[in-house]
């Protein structure tokens, strides 16, 4: 729960019951209103003092103060405010708190007349909720059940709260203690055992049915499996892992033991441990399973046994996968990974038949490019620089930084290697125009510098600025806008979060209602008083066109600026040091890690700002004397300090380096350290197309062009990427 900001909706006073400030992800699904809610003023002065009393009764709200909550809300004129809606919102979820079940009624009521509130798809899960507050449980279990069996339940509705309600209710038990536990009862409490596993009642709910001795307490093999599996969707892996290793082998039928062999090594696999034990489990099984399951099994056993560093193992595996499903999308990948697997062992020569043989035989597959590239690179280190130029030659063609620059890149450096001097010097130079501080860009400028061709950063003398053009100031005249007037008071009221909230609802619309100039400016205004850098961050992707190709100047500028913000500057410049991080490198981490969205949560558990991991959170903050609880790291303070120490001690580890210190804080110390010993003596082109973990490689070619971006804008400074490697890191305790 603390990777969002809650709204309590509190069951007397203990279990919260799912009304929340949505993720972005949330946002994502919603619908977005064309018109911003609201309601006429009456007085300005009565207006602002309404507003920063009810900023003030959510701020005490949220710190657990119910009853300075309630006192300032008396101070509110619900009618002057624009947006009425949050007031009777937090009205009813303090009556609700307080047991007042018919107050919180009347306000949720008023609330769901306002439709387009954002807390419109809420309205009727509080309204049960009042009922329920009220002791009309047979009331609420009625509406929750018609709730539940709608088209869209509420994501963010606790439903495992709600199907314990509905067992209560149907129990009789809050009315009569002594009540018998019926059949349909049981049937509402088993569902929460099954369908919530790792929720709180789930306990609760098994410990009545087994005190009754109900035979719903019994689970078979399959629904402990089918529990584990909403575990693991829960990223609860170890108990994911408990549950079904519970189970008595011995006792399961053979059809039984496939599915507790199967999802036991998806869990292993999942959870990025034992990956040896997930690889024999899947394995093991994929023989006694059929199609598409087979398949997958066989694939990612072969997966899990790489990961275990059992490659040999993993290549066997990897070509059954095709023999004996090769028109399957597994087959695809896994003819690719044969020679991938190959080529990440230093084994160049082995790599290219299995990748000459994935272009063959899966012309169509979204593997294609990774196979020229491999096929070019295995060629290139073996010598064998014609071949090496056919395959580049194609790769070249496609588009995009990282794969058409990369194609480009290294099609330049063979005619170097080939000593066609001048194609090469014309291929560099391509690149650093077609795009300007990728990688390659960078990597390109260096080559050109040092053949004594050096260019600036457009590859032009004289860059000129480019994209949309946008207001320099925001338009005071579109306060008055709809959307603007309603994220405006909640900024008076000091909710930021949520008017950073209610601007993302309907920007579009907003843009279409304005010249978009001058609409861009005032929505990126607010959205920085929101302190939201998310979303200008994303605006600026889609629609800055090629301002992000020319000098920041002019429009130009605005646009990197929102494209490349100094997020949550204020601490950065308070906790940087702690890790003697260089100006814009935590930025350019931040911005390729979680966007700026202090709420992102990756799959491997990586949180907020600048995505730590609880473990290694745990021992940044007892080395720094930071207490750490779970979910601080949604907080940007905490995540940005953590953060700090943690991220700039990886790069001072690893010389300062940023491409290698930025791709040791993705995939740990280790992995770099080792290959630091194996390839440290490459120059950089070649270290870090070496680098075996995609997303690490990926990873330091784009934080580094973020710094180049950041250096470029904030600091004046042409970041000039080195092209050697210092392969001596430092030997110290930070291992993890």
């Amino acid at each position: 729960m603390a990777r969002q900001r809650w709204f309590y909706a509190i069951w007397i006073g203990a279990f919260t019951v799912g009304a929340t400030v949505a993720t972005p992800a949330a946002w994502a699904k919603g619908k977005k209103p064309a018109k911003a809610a609201t309601a006429p003023r009456r007085n300005p002065a009565a207006a602002a003092a309404s507003a920063t009393h009810l900023g003030a009764a959510y701020h005490a709200y949220d710190a657990g103060d119910l009853a300075t909550a309630e006192r300032e809300l008396t101070q509110v004129d619900d009618d002057s405010l624009i947006n009425r809606d949050y007031s009777l919102w937090l009205r009813g979820q303090l009556a609700l708190v307080a047991g007042r079940g018919a107050d919180a009624k009347q306000h949720f009521t008023a609330l769901s007349k306002i439709g387009n509130s954002r807390f419109a798809s809420s309205v009727a899960w509080r309204l049960a909720d009042a009922d329920w507050v009220a002791k009309r449980y047979r009331a609420a279990a009625s509406a929750y059940e018609k709730l539940l069996g709608g088209k869209n339940v509420d994501q963010r509705a606790d439903v495992g709260t709600v199907l314990f309600r509905i067992a209560q209710a149907k129990h009789g038990v809050l009315d009569d203690a002594g009540a018998a536990l019926n059949a349909e009862a049981r049937r509402w409490y088993r569902r929460v055992i099954l369908d919530w596993p790792s929720h709180p009642f789930a306990d609760d709910a098994m410990a009545l049915l087994v005190a009754a001795k109900a035979p719903e307490a019994a689970l078979s093999p399959i629904d402990h499996i089918e529990r584990a599996k909403k575990m693991t969707d829960a990223h609860a892996w170890d108990a994911a892992v408990a549950e079904i290793e519970q189970l008595d082998v011995s006792k399961l039928s053979a059809g039984e033991k496939v599915q507790r062999d199967y999802w036991l090594g998806t869990t292993l696999y999942k959870m990025r441990r034992r990956y040896g034990e997930a690889g024999d489990l899947l394995l093991g099984v994929a023989a006694n399973m059929s199609g598409g399951s087979a398949a997958e099994a066989m694939f990612h056993g072969a997966r899990a046994m790489s990961r275990a560093d059992r490659d040999d193992e993993a290549i066997k595996w990897y070509q059954r996968v095709v023999a004996e499903f090769p028109s399957t999308a597994w087959a695809q990948e896994a003819q690719f990974l044969t020679g991938w697997l190959e080529f990440n062992r230093g084994n160049y020569k082995a790599a290219i038949g299995p990748l000459e043989t994935a272009l063959e035989k899966y012309p169509a597959s979204k593997w294609m490019d990774d196979s020229l590239w491999f096929l070019g690179m295995s060629h290139y280190l073996l010598g064998d620089f014609a071949q090496a130029k056919t395959k580049l030659l194609a790769l070249s063609k496609h588009g995009g930084a990282l794969e058409g620059g990369k194609g480009q890149y290294w099609l330049a450096r063979t005619d170097e290697r080939l000593q066609n001097a001048d194609a090469a010097r014309d291929g560099y130079a391509a690149i650093v125009k077609r795009f300007p501080f990728s990688w390659y860009a960078m990597l390109a400028r260096a080559r050109l510098a040092a053949a004594g061709a050096a260019i600036g950063p457009f590859g032009v003398a004289s860059p000129r600025p480019q994209g949309p053009s946008i207001d320099e100031a925001p338009d005071a005249s579109l306060a008055d806008d709809p959307l603007i007037a309603r994220a405006d008071e909640l900024i008076a009221a000091g909710l930021i979060a949520e008017a950073g909230y209610e601007l993302t609802r309907d920007e579009g619309g907003f843009l279409k209602r304005h010249n978009r100039a001058a609409g861009f400016a005032v929505l990126f205004d607010r959205f920085r008083q929101a302190s939201n850098f998310n979303r200008p961050w994303m605006l600026s992707i889609v629609h800055a066109n090629s301002a992000l190709n020319g000098p920041p100047t002019g429009a130009a500028k605005t646009w990197w600026q929102n494209a490349y913000p100094q997020a949550y500057q204020a601490l950065i410049e308070k906790h940087q040091a702690l890790g003697d991080n260089p100006e814009g490198y935590l930025y350019s981490i931040m911005r390729k890690e979680s966007g700026f969205n202090p709420h992102d949560i990756s799959y491997a558990d990586a949180q907020g700002l600048l995505q730590m991991i609880p473990p290694t959170t745990k021992r940044v903050c007892a080395t720094i004397k930071l207490q750490y609880d779970d979910g601080r790291l949604y907080e940007p303070e905490f995540n940005i300090q953590t953060g700090s120490w943690y991220i700039g001690h990886m790069l001072t580890k690893f010389k300062k380096q940023i491409p290698i210190g930025a791709g040791s804080f993705n995939s740990g110390p280790r992995p770099v350290m080792k290959w630091l010993d194996q390839n440290g003596d490459r120059e950089i082109d070649e270290f870090v197309e070496l680098v075996p973990y995609v997303q690490t490689r990926e990873y330091m070619k784009k934080v580094t062009e973020n710094y180049a971006r950041y250096r470029y804008l904030y600091a004046g400074e042409d970041y000039q990427q080195p092209l050697s490697v210092d392969k001596a890191y430092v030997k110290n305790n930070i291992t993890y």
